[in-house]
Formats: C-alpha cells, structure tokens, sequence
C-alpha cells in the first residue's frame, strides 16, 4: 500500500504562537490514523490519564480526534469537520488535531481563549485556567469557505420554493437563561450544542439580537420616540440633573457620623464582592508524577527538556523514571539544560522522592523525618561530587563552560534551598581547608561564591579565615614563596578586607599566634587601618589567653628564664635578641641582667662572660653600660661576699674591653664621698668603694692610676704594699716557669713555690692582683716565647701551669688567648691538652665567642699534625671526639672523629694515650704479658672477637685489676690500658661487662676508695661517669636498711660517688696532669648531660648520710667534710635550675624520720639562704616573702620539702600533715593580703595534691568576695580591700594554673555560672541605691570574673567528636554532657550580658563597650567546642523559642555566635481565626474575611521548597498550585 508521507507539522498563531519545525518522520499506516496528543507533536504516547484512549478509541470508530483549543473553537472546528466528512469516507491523511488545516482559514480567532491565542494548546485533559467572561462582541466575522462538495450529477429541481426565514451565519447563538441546556451531559469535545445543525433543529436555541419581521415584535411597532431616540428593551430613565449633588450629599457627610457611614458602605461592598467570589476549595496540587519511558523516549524527552521552546507544562506529563542524584546532574550538564530547567526537574524528582519517604513511614514522625534528612543529605553529597569531579578535571574539552555550569546550578540550588546547607557549608570549608596549592584557586572562586553566608556563621566562619591563614603561613614559610607571590597576593587581598568587616572570625587564640605572624608580614606597611584592626584583633586574642606579659614583673620573670637557659645549653648570640625583645623597658633589662649576675643563686662563673657579652652586644644599641652599672651600685647594690667577688669580675672584664668608662666611676665615687675608712676597701667593705681596689691596673693609665691611689689613701690603703704583693707573685710565676728572675733577687736561693699553694694565694688575693698575673703571663706566651716554624715552644708543664694560675685567678679571657697561641704548636699533646681545656671550660668560652673559631683551629691542627706524625696524633684526635660532641652543629664531624679514632686504635699495636706505653710490655712480663699479646694480636689481625672471648678476657683483666690495687700503680695503668684496649673490639657489650663490674665493686664491702679506682679507667676511656651513676639510682628506702652493722665501703658508697663527681682529686694521685683533666671534663659533663642521675645520687647520698651519722663517727663520713659538703650544695643549686621538678620530686618525698627531715631542711635553707646558719629554720611566711624572680625554684623546693614533713610520723600524721597545710594557707593569706604574689609562679611545681588544696581554698575565697543578692559576700564588695584580696587570690588561681600542664578540656562549674548569673541580675536592675554596686561592678568584679573563666577555660581543646547512639537500656548521660551543660548556661548569660551591656554602653562608653567586647569574645572561645545538640539547645532557648513574655533575640551577634542561619520563612506564619461557641444577639454582622479580623492564634507555616513549581501538571485547575490560593484569599475573575 502506498503511503503518502506525512507532511511537515506546522503551528499556527492560533495554537501555540511559535512556528517550530520538525524533521520528516516516516509513520506506519496505524499511525497516520492514530490522533497525536493534544500536547505533543511526536509519537510519544501519554500515560498519564484515559483520555488519550478515549481519543484513540473515538479515532477507530470513525469519530473525531481531540483537537486543542477553547471549547467554542473546539465545537466550531467539530461542526464543520462533520460537515466535510461522513463515517463511511475513506480515510485520509489527517493533520494533527492542534492544527487548522492548511485550506481552512481560522475565522474564530477573536473568539479563542487567552490560552489560545497566547500559544498555549489547551484541551478537554488540559482545562484553561479560570478566566473572567468576555463580553459578546457584534463582529461579523468573516465567512466560512466551506470545501467544496463533491460535484454529483442531480437533476434540477425547478419548482418553486416558499419562503422560509433563513438565520444568518454571523448571528450568535445563546440558550435561554430559564431553562436547562438539553446538551449538558454531553462530552466537552462536541462544543455546545454536538454540532451546528444539531444547534438549528432546537427550538431553544436563540439568537443574539435577530428577530424575524414578523409585526408583533415590539420592536416593528413605530412611534415617536422609537424613532428619535431608538429602541430599548427596558426604557431609561429619565432623570436630568440640572444642579450639583453637593447640596444633596454634603450635609449627610458633614455629620460626624456620614464619613464612618459612608466607609462601612463601601467597606461592606468590598467585602462582598470579595467574599462572592474568594476561592474556598481546598488545594489540589500534585508534583508531576513519573512514568516508566524506553530509552529513546527518555532521551528525546531530556532534549526538549533542554529545548527553552518546549512548554514545561507539557513535558510535565511524562517526567520519566530513573533520573535522580549523581545521573540526573551529569545528564542536565551534557544536554546543556537551562539552569532554570534544571532546577525545576531536581524539585519534581526530589518532590516525589520525598513523598516516596513519607508513604513509606505512614505518616509523618521522627523516622520520616530522618529519612528524609537522610535522603536530602545523600543528594546534597551527590551535588558536591558533582562540583567536585567537574571543577577539578582541567584536561576535559569545554572545562571552563562545563565549571561555569556547575557552579551555576549548585548555586541556584543553594539558593532554592534544594541542599543540606550544613553539610554543603563544611564541605565548601573542609575543602579549602585540605586544598593543595595547585587547587586552591579554584576553592577560593567557588567559596567567594557563599562568602557572606559562611562568614555570618561562626562556626564556618572561624574554619574559613583559619584555613586562608594557614595557606598564607605555609605560602610565607616556603623557601620557594617567590613563585607564589600571585597566590599570597590573592589571599592577603582577600584577608585584608575580613580585618575589618569580620573580624569576629580572626578571634580564635589557638590558631592566631601561629599564623599572625604570616599575616602582618602581607599587609602594607601603609595601610594604616588594617594595621590598627591587625593590632586590635591581637589584642581580644591575647584576652583570651589571659597572658600577663604586659607587667613589669611578669616581664622580668620572662628575661630571668632566657638567661637561665645558658645552664641547659651553650651560649648563642641569639639571645642577646631574645632578652633585648622582652619589654621596651630597657633600663630594666639591665638592672635585671645585672641583678641575675650578681644573684647568690645563680652558681658558676660562665654567667660573668654572658652578662659582659651582653651588655657589649646591648652597648651597640644605644646601652649606656658605665651609667646602668653605677645606677645599679646606688640602688641595689650586691651584699654577700660572693656576690661582690662576681660584680668585681664582671667590671674587671668590661673595663679591659674598654666598655666602662673609669673617669665616670670616679666622679660617681666622689660625689658619694668617696672613701673615708679602711672599712671601705675591706673585702667586707661597701661594694661600690671595694670596685675601686679591683679594677684592672694594667687597664687604667697613668692618669686614672694616680686618682685611684689618691682616693684609695684617703681610706689608709697603701698603694705601695699592693704593687710589692703584685711584684712577688709574678716573680714566684715566672721563678717556677723558669724564666729568669733579676741578678741577686733573693727567690733565686729558695725552691719553687708549689704549684698549689701558689695557686691558693692568687684565688685568694683581690682582683687587681689576679688580673695583674693574667696581664702577664699572656705576655710571657705572646712575646716573650720563641716562635718557630712548627709553633711556639711551650712544654705541656708550661701549659699545664699557666691553665692552673689562671683558672685560679679566674681570669678566663686571658686563658683563651693563651689557649688561642698554643693551639699553633705541633706538640700532640700539647694541643690535647687546649682542647681538653677548651672542654672543661667550654659554656665560659662559648660565651666569649670563641667556641667555633677555636674548634675549627683546632681541627686544622690535627689534619697538619696527622700527616706529618701519623699515629701519634691520636691523643689530640681522642680529646676532639669528645669535644665535638658538646658543641652543636657538629654532629657529622663528631661522628666521623669517631669513626677515625676507632680506626686508628685498632690499627695501632701500642696504646699512645699513656706516657707509659713504651714500657707496658716491660710491666707485664708473665702470663700479663702473654694476655697482652693476644690482646694485640687481635687488634692486628683485624679480626672481631665473640662476646665469650670477650668475656673471658675481661674477667682476667678486671681479676688482675683488682689484685694489684694500691700495690702498684704502673701494673694498675697497664691493666687500665689492656681494658681501653679491649673496649675497641664491642663497645656496647664491653660497657654491659662493665657496668655489671661496677655493681659488684659497690658491693663489696672491702676495697680501696673509689677515688683509687675508677678515676684512671674514667680517664683512660675504658669507664663512663653514668656507668657508676647505675649504682646510685635507687630507692631512699633501699639504702642505709641496717645501720647497727659494722660500718665497711658499702657503707658510705653514696657519698664516696657523690665525692668522686664532684671534688678535685687529691694532689697525691697515680693519674698524670693531662689525665687528671680529663677525668675533670668527664666532671663537668655529667650534671648537664645525666642530671637526673645526679639528682637522686645527691638524695641517696643525703639519705645515706643522715641514717649513718648516728651511728659512724661522724668526721669518718664524706659529707661530714665541708668542701664536699659546700661542692654538693653548689651542684644541687646547679640541678634546680637545671630541671627543677626532679630536684622537687626527688627531694620532696614523705619520710618518717625527722634526722632526714631536718638535714633536708637544712639543706634548703643553705640553698635558699646562703649564709644561714645550720639551726635557723624557715617559716612559710619568710619563705613567700624570699620569693623573686631569682629564687622562686628554691622557694618552690623549700616549700615541697616543708609541707611533705612528717606526713606519717605517727597516728596523729594525719593531723600534723593537716597542720602544715594549714600552716602554708595562713602564710598564704597574709601574703596575698599584703598584695605579694611573686611567689605564685612557684606555685605548679608543687606536688599534686598540695596544688589542687591550694586552688580550691583560693576559688572558694575569690567566689565568696562577689556581690550577690541571695548570700551576702563574706567583705563589702565596694571597699577596696575586696578587690584588692580578689586580684591576688586571682592571681594565685592563674599561677597554678598556668603552670601546670595544658588539659585537654575546660575546668568550668555551675559557681562560675552562678556568680556570672547575679552580677547580670545585678547590671539589669534599676535600683538606684545599687548605682554604685552596677559600677563597682563593671570595674571591677565583673572583669575579674570573665578573667577567671577565661582562666578554667581551654583554647586548643579539640572539638568534641559525634558520638554512637547509645544501647536502649543505657539511659545514661554522657560522661561530659555536665561539662557541655555548664557551658551552654555560661553561653546564654554571656548573651545576656552582651545585649544588657549595650545599654550601659550608652550611659557609659568607656567602660561598657571595651566589656561588651571582652564578653562577645570569651563567648567565642566557649561556643567553638560547643556540640551540636547542646549548641541548638542554646539556639531553641535564645533565638526561636520566644514567648510574649520573653520574646526570642533577633540580634546578629547572637546569630554568629550559636551559627543561626534563619530560614527565608521564618516570618511565615498561619493566623488561626478562634471560632466562637455562643452566637451573638443583635443583628446579623457582615461576614469579613480573615485578613480583617483579629487573630488568637499563629502556628509556623510549614514551606514545602521542594514543592514550588511553576507549572506542575498540565491540567489547570481552580486551586492548584504550590501555594494555596486560599492562604492569599483569592478571588475568581468573574
């Protein structure tokens, strides 16, 4: 069968409006005859309704298919098809039912609907929307030009016809009013009346205006006025007005009651007419529903859905299955749909998938509820993956357009609403936060996007100016930033504005201090107001950490610790930066590096070069040194002999260097008075008149010379005597070096004075002298040796002896120049000995600045000296292996002298580092020597020993040792040495042999003194100072267990050790000079390095001591010596500022025996007063008043060892135990009383417990002092004997707290939020006997009370993690939820107070605001590790849980904070009009609607955003829509 092709559709003006073409489809035979539906053009087929089956059943039967169009239009076009063709006709191509045909012309277009004539096909499935009426138009319209018929052959009928009233076309046809139209039931698509010659067969039918001439009509009847005037069915009336209305009608509205008449009336009308036709049928509105579509059909409906042409109404009829989430997005970003179009299929998926939820839990609840949140989080997922994989994937064709794309209706759909905010705001965050440098630009554009909301919130807005700091700090901390400036540039445009506009958001304390820095370095130096707000924004952040820095004492407390470092590591020049950076006080800078110079309790003499180090380097910087030292002299002038010998010292030194101004002193000294008595320049004399005897002689000219000896003969000091006394020692000096003396000089008949007796004369001479010898003897290496090609020729006895006489003298600057001349011989050994004096002396010559350069000398001698000498250099290479070590930034060169030193012993047959070794074969003959040469055999094969034969032949060695001591010092050396020899093979398992040998020599009860034994093995490397350390570690209650015994060395073990460590070895001993040093070096080393081995080894050897000196001899016992005794003490000051909580711990146990108890004390006393006596006991009120900057470690000591006292002495310990803390709290409230809180910084490193009872007793007293309405404070809160008590009980609760270890979560409690409730209950009444009490307050006790809080509250406390649902029968809380609870009640009286406070701050500006701010502030540092739950708790109580009474906050600041975005709805709200039970007597009143009628009742409108769809079905019904037109009371359009 031949087909002809469908030709191509076509729309008019009268259907759609627009002329759209489509391709030629080829369509079967069925299919031509099949009717299209009323919306589409294809072939797809509506599923929605049985309509189109009507249509197509209609269609097969022969009747007519459905066609668009009004129904007049529809009945119109029905009547004339049926007309042209019969049921019997053969079928015909058929055009769509929408379309006229080409050959007809449409005659009815001013009869169309609106939805017609606006292009909107409308049929019987698809109802017009309700429009007003049209008023009937008299337009002739044009003809129909009716097909022509086709042509039969009929025979004329010729005869004639009678008239008959024929109706014209144009007339039009109406039913009367009275009776029913008979075609009521009749389908919609057969028009008014079926058909147009169904229409004249009905006699009830009319027509508009035609009336046949029949001569009855009244209007055929002629008259006068029908003539003139015209024919009316209703005659006017005749009513002329000759005259204004005013006489009528302005009486009537003069009257007070005519304007209230005349406005009932016409609000009365109005309502009428309203309520007549106001749309009173619930709604009917349905998301579009989804089919199930092939395919191709989804394919093809998802390209009109990108067609803009395409009517959304129409494709609203088959939205199909299957797209949703991650599909749906990708499918709308390849098919390019229009963002609006987009949107409105993501609300009808998402608008079904949501019903879907709710038809599955049967109603709504919590589990509907959550599927629902569930599900909208799913897709809002699904949306950031989306974002996420298009904007990252940059080799993709079309990126830029395809990210436009994306980020385009991700933003429509956050503004619709369409996402989980929340969850979309942290992964907008989250992101940029983990964003790498290469992505980051594009997380900054996509987050500029919702900047002002993230930054509104303060939980989104912390995250985000956090995370664009930390990339700021990363970018300026990179060596590389240079090709990052674009990207820094962009990050400090875009933080420079936040400085001002958000700067809530930059007061995070935990992440400022790191990245401030980062910050102020990016911003312009001339801008000058982001400068201000960087400042300013500092300022809150340092609020909140409750740092005390800005007072002077705080600050020296600060200067004291940096300069306490150079006893835990080497001096830097760094830290003249460090301590010049403190305050801008510089003059108390000075006075307090002077102050901890001169200090009793600052041991050693290092600190001498370091404060003359400094003050040189300070000097540059505009430092007037003679002026700060002579202000010091007059204001606080040293008073212990000790400390007048170090001030001495450190003039001496400054006035060499040129730095001290002599003829400034001098002047000083007269205008003072000069001296007067020979007191004066007694060592025990006034400290600023003794200088005067003490300077450097060989410094001062002539000039300066004659002042000083005329003043000093004032005071009866003989010049003349000094010089002689200076003239004998350096002739004794150079009588023992061996330089010649004067012919006849009467020391040339006497022998050398000992080298010790003379060094005892010059320690104990004055410092003039001593400088004096120095001055000398450095001339005698610097000129008067001869210098050849291989160096100066000096012995190592030379060496040996300068180093004593100066180290005696303590003239340490003048041993660096010698050591700095020596250090160019060529002597192994002599260049040994300048590093192991370097070694011993090595804080002190790090301090003169000398430690590297000489270090490096010193290694380029020993490469000179190892070429030329070889082997022989191994006893310089030994003392740089262990120097190197100590000095840092060498560690490669430590490990590498070691490797060569190791090296070097295994390939040397013959020991080097004795003097001996030549005739060590000679001392060990018979079976030692056999045991020798197998050592050595050993070392020559290169090969390793096993640890068995290791072992054995360390048990022979040691046994052999041990026979020979105080026997024979030369075979003890060899044994020494064959140890040093077979330590080469295994070091690490010859230390465990070793450290197992000494355990057993610590129990032996009979041998030599240890002094005998371990300071040639220490020397000669075979054995470590921390070995013998081992031995001393052990539990108090382990040692001295049975004192009856017989007294023997296990005896005194702890205090022989505590003697080897720290005393000099006597002058009678086997070890040679350079020996004996280095077993010094080994000395020196160990507190720094092993100090808490040195710790214990003092307790035990305290412990020791007390058990036994009742029971031994007392002088028998080592501590019982004061040299030992005074060294002991000096080193323990040493360890308590090297790490004071071991020196607490160790020192402050409990104890049962008050001798241990006493000595104890003793000891404590003696550290913190030097000069006390052994029986002058300290109270704890003397102890706080004692306690400064200087002494508060020993103070801290003092006090642990004092309240640890006779914890348990008997049952009543109790008791005693309680009476020392009683005891500590009276000295403590005195204290505070007399406004002394220095010792507070003492305070953490107490013990535990006495902490925690301290802080307790303090929190009480500071809570009991607030004002209050309901319990009276325990003092009146206006005097100022209250605040005063508060600030320093304050003070003590911030000592104890800052010194502790940070917690990881806040210390609040409910008396915290208490005290803070009443003051706000306080500040909010309007009493005015309380005008002082409100103001007292907002100086006073409220910004203690936020300092307090402040103070229990944790700024890096992590933010609390999600926890898993709890089991049903677990109904307990969690274990913090108390914590979060205090917190949240601290958060809402904050709020308060912040919003009470704005209305102080208008009374009073200067005070209200700064503590309005500080109140926002510390709620922010609260509300960042605020939960969820506990944070919308707040947010329920505060912002939308208002009531009449108490009405809910609309403030923005209150929105930050608890990060309360309102929903764009809020503000909707249903009125609930109360219906009355009694109906009222009277008459009847008008009916108003609900707009005009009071409301008893408003509940919130629920907003269905997923629902808001602009065209949702294409049925239009009377209401319909997403909203109810019954909430806006609507009116039909008549």
């Amino acid at each position: 069968m031949g087909v002809q092709p469908r030709p191509p559709q076509q729309r008019t003006l009268s259907s759609s409006g627009l002329s759209v073409q489509r391709p030629t489809q080829q369509r079967t035979l069925s299919a031509q005859y099949l009717p299209q539906s009323p919306v589409r053009k294809d072939n797809l087929i509506d599923l929605t309704g049985d309509a189109n089956d009507a249509a197509v059943a209609q269609n097969r039967y022969g009747t007519l298919p459905r066609r668009g169009g009004s129904r007049l239009k529809l009945e119109l076009s029905n009547e004339a098809m049926l007309a042209q063709h019969g049921v019997s006709e053969s079928p015909k191509t058929l055009t769509p039912s929408r379309l006229i045909p080409k050959n007809e012309t449409s005659n009815l277009t001013d009869m169309s609907s609106p939805a017609s004539a606006k292009g909107q096909p409308v049929d019987a499935d698809n109802p017009p929307m309700p429009m007003p009426k049209r008023r009937p138009r008299f337009v002739v319209p044009a003809a129909v030009k009716d097909a022509p018929a086709p042509v039969m052959a009929v025979k004329k009928d010729g005869r004639p016809k009678p008239y008959h009233i024929e109706t014209p076309n144009i007339a039009p046809r109406y039913a009367p009013f009275s009776k029913p139209r008979p075609d009521a039931a009749a389908k919609p698509g057969s028009g008014f009346g079926g058909s147009s010659s169904g229409a004249r067969d009905i006699p009830d039918m009319g027509h508009a205006d035609f009336f046949p001439w029949t001569g009855n009509h009244p209007e055929d009847q002629y008259t006068e006025s029908i003539i003139k005037n015209g024919y009316y069915d209703k005659q006017p009336q005749a009513s002329v007005e000759t005259q204004s209305a005013k006489a009528a009608l302005f009486p009537a509205l003069k009257h007070k009651s005519g304007l209230n008449l005349l406005s009932n009336i016409f609000i009365g009308v109005l309502n009428q007419r309203k309520l007549n036709g106001q749309i009173s049928s619930p709604s009917t509105f349905k998301p579009p529903p989804r089919v199930t579509l092939t395919d191709t059909k989804r394919e093809m409906w998802l390209r009109d859905l990108a067609n803009p042409s395409i009517s959304l109404r129409r494709l609203s009829r088959t939205i199909p299955h299957g797209i949703r989430g991650k599909v749906l997005l990708d499918h709308c970003l390849n098919k390019n749909v229009p963002t609006e179009r987009a949107v409105w299929l993501v609300k009808c998926v998402g608008a079904n998938e949501i019903r879907a939820f709710k038809r599955k839990g049967n109603g709504p609840g919590p589990f509907v509820l959550g599927g629902e949140a569930k599900w909208l989080r799913d897709w809002t997922v699904f949306v950031e993956q989306f974002v996420e994989g298009v904007s990252t994937a940059f080799g993709d064709n079309d990126w830029k357009a395809k990210v436009q794309y994306a980020i385009r209706l991700a933003t429509h759909l956050y503004a619709e609403q369409l996402l989980d905010r929340d969850h979309y705001m942290d992964w907008l965050v989250s992101g940029l936060e983990n964003s790498t440098q290469s992505k980051l630009p594009m997380w900054i554009l996509t987050t500029q996007i919702y900047w002002k909301d993230l930054l509104r919130l303060r939980r989104y807005g912390r995250r985000l100016v956090n995370a664009l700091l930390s990339h700021l700090n990363t970018i300026h901390n990179d060596p590389d930033r240079d090709i990052l400036t674009q990207l820094s540039t962009r990050l400090t445009s875009l933080l420079t504005p936040l400085l001002s506009a958000y700067s809530d958001n930059f007061v995070s304390p935990a992440t400022w201090f790191k990245y401030r820095d980062a910050l102020l370095a990016s911003i312009p130096i001339d801008n000058d107001f982001a400068q201000n707000t960087f400042k300013w924004i500092n300022v809150r952040n340092e609020q909140l950490v409750a740092s005390a820095s800005n007072s002077q004492p705080a600050n020296r407390q600060i200067l004291v610790k940096h300069l306490d470092t150079s006893f835990m590591s080497l001096y830097s020049p760094d830290l003249a930066t460090q301590c010049w950076a403190v305050s801008e006080d510089k003059g108390m800078i000075v006075r307090t590096l002077l102050e901890w110079c001169t200090s009793p309790h600052r041991p050693g003499t290092a600190k001498v070069y370091i404060t003359a180090c400094l003050l040189r380097a300070w000097a540059a910087a505009g430092v007037d040194v003679t002026t700060a030292i002579l202000e010091f002299l007059s204001a606080n002038p040293p008073t212990e002999t000790r400390s007048k010998r170090v001030f001495h010292q450190l003039v001496s030194e400054i006035v060499r260097s040129g730095d001290f101004q002599l003829q400034g002193y001098i002047f000083w000294l007269i205008a003072r008075g000069g001296l007067r008595e020979p007191a004066d320049t007694e060592a025990e004399g006034s400290c600023a008149t003794r200088l005067l005897v003490d300077l450097p002689l060989h410094a001062l000219n002539s000039s300066a010379q004659a002042t000083r000896a005329s003043l000093l003969r004032r005071a009866s000091y003989d010049v003349n005597d000094e010089a002689e006394d200076i003239n004998t020692a350096l002739k004794c000096i150079q009588h023992v070096m061996g330089l010649p003396l004067p012919p006849g000089d009467p020391m040339l008949q006497r022998k050398p004075v000992p080298v010790g007796k003379l060094c005892r004369l010059i320690s104990n001479s004055n410092r003039a002298l001593q400088t004096e010898v120095g001055a000398r003897l450095l001339q005698i290496f610097t000129k008067e040796i001869i210098m050849t090609k291989n160096g100066p020729q000096v012995s190592p006895a030379m060496f040996n002896f300068a180093r004593a006489v100066l180290e005696a003298a303590s003239d340490y600057s003048v041993l660096v120049e010698i050591v700095k001349v020596v250090s160019r011989a060529s002597n192994p050994e002599i260049l040994a000995s300048c590093a192991d004096t370097f070694n011993v002396h090595l804080p002190i010559f790090a301090a003169l600045g000398v430690a590297k350069e000489l270090f490096d000398a010193l290694m380029e001698r020993l490469k000179a000296v190892s070429d030329e000498q070889g082997p022989a250099a191994r006893p310089l290479l030994a003392s740089l292996a262990n120097l190197s070590t100590l000095i840092p930034g060498y560690t490669n060169t430590a490990v590498y002298l070691r490797q060569q030193l190791h090296q070097c012993d295994r390939n040397n047959p013959i020991d080097a580092c004795s003097p001996v070794s030549d005739n060590m074969t000679a001392q060990l003959q018979d079976a030692e020597g056999e045991l020798h040469e197998e050592i050595e055999k050993l070392l020559t094969s290169g090969t390793s020993v096993d640890r068995p034969t290791m072992d054995r032949l360390f048990q022979t060695v040691v046994g052999r040792l041990e026979s020979c001591w105080l026997k024979s010092a030369d075979r003890q050396r060899a044994y020494s040495a064959l140890l040093g020899r077979l330590r080469i093979f295994d070091a690490q398992h010859f230390d465990v042999r070793m450290t197992d040998w000494v355990h057993h020599i610590s129990a032996l009860k009979t041998r030599p003194a240890l002094e005998n034994i371990y300071p040639l093995l220490i020397s000669m490397g075979c054995l470590t100072l921390p070995i013998i350390l081992t031995t001393t570690s052990v539990e108090a209650g382990r040692i001295g267990l049975n004192p009856s015994t017989p007294p023997n060395s296990t005896t005194t073990y702890m205090q022989e050790v505590l003697s080897l460590t720290t005393m000099p070895l006597p002058a009678k001993t086997a070890l040679t000079p350079e020996e004996t040093y280095r077993f010094y070096i080994q000395q020196r080393v160990a507190p720094r390095q092993n100090h808490k081995d040195m710790v214990y080894l003092v307790r035990n050897a305290l412990v020791e001591f007390s058990r036994l000196q009742e029971v031994v001899e007392f002088s028998t016992l080592p501590l019982a010596n004061p040299e030992i005794k005074d060294t002991a003490l000096q080193l323990l000051k040493f360890l308590v500022l090297r790490d004071p909580p071991s020196v607490v711990q160790a020192l402050g146990i409990k104890n049962p025996e008050p001798a241990l108890t006493s000595l104890f004390a003793q000891i404590t006393t003696k550290l913190l007063l030097p000069d006390a006596g052994d029986d002058s006991p300290l109270t704890f009120e003397t102890v706080l008043e004692l306690a400064n900057e200087f002494t508060l470690p020993f103070c801290q000591l003092k006090l642990s060892v004092g309240l640890a006292a006779d914890s348990t002495t008997s049952p009543g310990g109790g008791e005693q135990a309680l009476t020392q803390f009683d005891m500590f709290s009276r000295a403590m409230d005195r204290a505070v009383s007399a406004n002394n809180v220095m010792w507070t910084s003492m305070l953490p490193y107490l013990s535990e417990d006495i902490t925690e009872h301290l802080k307790k007793q303090a929190h009480l007293r500071f809570l009991g002092l607030f004002p209050s309405n309901k319990n009276p404070p325990a003092a009146d809160p206006l005097s100022q004997e209250s605040t005063q008590l508060a600030g320093s009980l304050l003070s003590v609760v911030e000592a104890i707290l800052r010194g502790r270890p940070p917690v990881r979560t806040s210390q609040l409690t409910s008396g915290m939020v208490e005290k803070l409730a009443e003051l706000w209950e306080l500040l909010a009444t309007d009493d005015i006997n309380k005008r002082d009490l409100r103001a007292s307050i907002l100086r006073y006790w409220l910004p203690a009370l936020l300092r307090f809080i402040t103070l229990h509250t944790t700024a890096n406390e992590p933010a609390p993690v999600a926890t898993q649902p709890q089991a049903a029968n677990n109904m307990k809380p969690p274990a913090n939820a108390a914590v979060f609870e205090i917190r949240a009640r601290i958060l809402i009286v904050l709020s308060g107070l912040t919003l009470e406070l704005d209305n102080v701050a208008f009374q009073d500006a200067q005070n209200g605001r700064p503590l309005g701010q500080q109140v926002f502030d510390l709620a922010l540092l609260l509300v960042d590790t605020l939960p969820d739950d506990v944070r919308l708790q707040c947010v329920r109580v505060l912002l939308t849980g208002g009531t009449m009474q108490n009405p809910a906050s609309s403030d923005a600041r209150l929105r930050y904070l608890f990060s309360h975005m309102p929903p764009p709805t809020e503000q909707f709200v249903l009125a609930h009009r109360q219906q009355s039970t009694t109906q009222p007597n009277g008459p009847q009143r008008i009916k108003m609607p609900i707009s005009m009628q009071g409301t008893d009742k408003l509940t919130p409108f629920i907003y269905r955003k997923w629902e808001m769809l602009s065209e949702p079905t294409p049925n239009v019904g009377e209401n319909d829509t997403a909203l109810s037109l019954t909430l806006f009371e609507a009116i039909k359009i008549q």
